[in-house]
């Protein structure tokens, strides 16, 4: 389940007995075609060739369960203990440094909403347990991937029970989708697809079967004729630069990121356009 709003200082308990039992099971997956998920599955890569702990970082709802079930998974078959603890800030600095000492022959995994080199996270995260944490795989948010949306999507439909065949989403609700800011990430974005699935009447989920602060977001499809070609690309560029900074909140860095392109060239469009 892509969702890291768990129980306080849960242990991922082992699916089977060896390795080989592990491999038997279907594998989790961290989804999406995007360079920033395609980055994840890279340091995750990395964490496998090892015995490591691990260190997660990224907002709630980012994924940080999913990678550590990965991690757990295919973890070599001489690991005996595998213990997941999320969000680690909720522990007392004591009992953080003595996360590795406790987990002598096992797999420690961690992860935290805080930025590990922040004033915050300095004060609320053991030093002693971030020096022993040697990989440290960072989850981007939900709108630094929003080319992986439908796949994100399609991939929920195969794992959400539901009491119809629905196998696709429209157009319009990917719009819909692609418009809002989902500060309740990937977990957000499995609960607005489970409730589709129950409101909803056909094999599609429609633009009418999301939550309504969704579809007031953005604004349905037109089908009149398209104005002149310079015109519309200038109009769709400086509404994807409007858009894009109203998901980074002003964070110029972000949205520079999101639109793929240079500060520079952020702070040039930003002028051109007379936006803040």
């Amino acid at each position: 389940m892509p969702n890291d709003l768990i129980p306080d200082h849960q242990a991922i308990s082992p699916p089977g007995p060896s390795h080989g039992g592990r491999l038997a099971q279907p594998a989790p997956l961290f989804v999406g075609h995007s360079a920033a998920a395609r980055d994840v599955r890279r340091q995750i890569q990395v964490a496998i060739g090892g015995n490591s702990a691990v260190l997660l970082v990224g907002a709630a709802g980012t994924g940080k369960r999913t990678v550590a079930e990965i991690l757990q998974h295919f973890a070599g078959g001489h690991i005996s203990d595998f213990t997941f603890i999320s969000p680690l800030e909720q522990l007392g600095l004591d009992q953080q440094a003595e996360l590795l000492r406790d987990l002598e022959h096992g797999r420690l995994v961690v992860g935290t909403r805080l930025d590990p080199d922040s004033p915050e996270a300095q004060a609320r995260l053991s030093p002693e347990l971030l020096r022993g944490c040697s990989i440290r795989i960072e989850l981007p948010s939900l709108v630094e991937r929003l080319d992986d949306l439908e796949a994100l999507v399609i991939g929920l439909l195969h794992r959400v029970a539901t009491t119809r065949p629905v196998g696709a989403i429209s157009d319009e609700a990917l719009d819909c989708l692609r418009s809002y800011d989902w500060p309740g990430n990937v977990a957000e974005l499995e609960d607005v697809i489970t409730e589709a699935l129950a409101v909803g009447s056909t094999t599609q989920i429609e633009r009418r079967d999301l939550p309504a602060q969704l579809r007031q977001r953005a604004p349905h499809r037109s089908s009149s004729t398209a104005p002149d070609q310079p015109f519309a690309l200038a109009l769709a560029e400086r509404r994807a630069v409007e858009r894009v900074m109203r998901l980074a909140r002003g964070n110029k860095r972000m949205a520079a990121r999101l639109l793929q392109i240079s500060k520079t060239t952020l702070y040039r469009r930003l002028r051109e356009y007379s936006l803040p």
